[in-house]
């Protein structure tokens, strides 16, 4: 009986929800004799093996593999360790997976973990997604991804931004609870601008609300304090029988007649656009 043929290493490629393939051929070694010894200007290329090893990087052989619902994902572990802090610890002679080559991950998702490489890794240019970008959080800040962790809450905010009309209040909450979580303070932000427009009932409802930190409620009740604030200060007009006096009498020191009226018109208009029924 003939021995079963050696698996062929299997790389993260996934691109338009296609399934795992094979692509063994993508992995080339740089040959050193196919490197000139000079450029055409003159200037050794070859000295500088460092630099060249690290612009060859996404082409040599992988050396690590993660296995994850039964399949294998291989990648190179000097370009995890390159950016996560967590990767480069957990590939150290002090953790025992240091030394394998293969690590088993038997709680994370074979679909978000293989996404999650993509972002890391040179060679891709997968765009964040509202879809994805849930799943891709965690992983970022579990592994503690510098790079990744600003690029998801860039998207964050400015999805928040965007949608800040038609976000509702179980959705803000939610938004609210995930900020809070992984520490994502710009987010956050955004998020309790758009709660704070949400009527009292609509927003206090619900009981994940409840998981929301005092301090975030504070900041939310601040928030809302200071718009009702602006929106009645924008309504103030001046008082004409005010200023008939003061034009009369030439002083400015008066009593009577107020200075300033509110335009209650006005009012209800800047009241009925800020608030948010839903």
């Amino acid at each position: 009986m003939e021995p079963a043929p050696e698996e062929a290493p299997i790389r993260f490629v996934e691109r338009n929800n296609l399934p795992l393939r094979n692509t063994s051929s993508c992995f080339v070694k740089p040959d050193k004799r196919s490197i000139p010894e000079e450029d055409v200007a003159g200037v050794s290329i070859v000295d500088d093996i460092e630099a060249i090893s690290k612009l060859s990087s996404p082409f040599n052989e992988p050396n690590v593999a993660f296995v994850i619902e039964g399949r294998k994902l291989y990648v190179q572990k000097e370009q995890l360790v390159a950016v996560s802090p967590v990767f480069e610890a957990l590939f150290s002679d002090k953790f025992l997976e240091g030394s394998k080559a293969e690590i088993p991950l038997p709680d994370k998702n074979l679909n978000n973990f293989v996404r999650f490489l993509r972002y890391l890794c040179p060679g891709f240019d997968d765009e964040l997604t509202e879809d994805i970008v849930h799943h891709m959080l965690p992983l970022a800040d579990e592994y503690q991804t510098d790079g990744l962790q600003k690029r998801i809450e860039k998207f964050l905010v400015n999805s928040v931004l965007s949608g800040s009309d038609t976000i509702t209040s179980d959705e803000i909450i939610l938004k609210i609870l995930e900020a809070e979580k992984y520490n994502v303070s710009d987010y956050l932000d955004k998020c309790i601008t758009v709660a704070s427009r949400k009527q009292f009932q609509s927003l206090t409802k619900s009981p994940k609300f409840k998981k929301i930190s005092k301090n975030t409620k504070i900041k939310i009740s601040f928030k809302r304090w200071d718009d009702r604030d602006q929106i009645y200060n924008k309504s103030l007009k001046v008082n004409s029988q005010f200023r008939a006096y003061e034009e009369h009498t030439k002083q400015s020191r008066i009593h009577a007649q107020k200075q300033h009226i509110v335009d209650m018109a006005d009012l209800g208009r800047n009241v009925e656009s800020y608030m948010q029924d839903n």
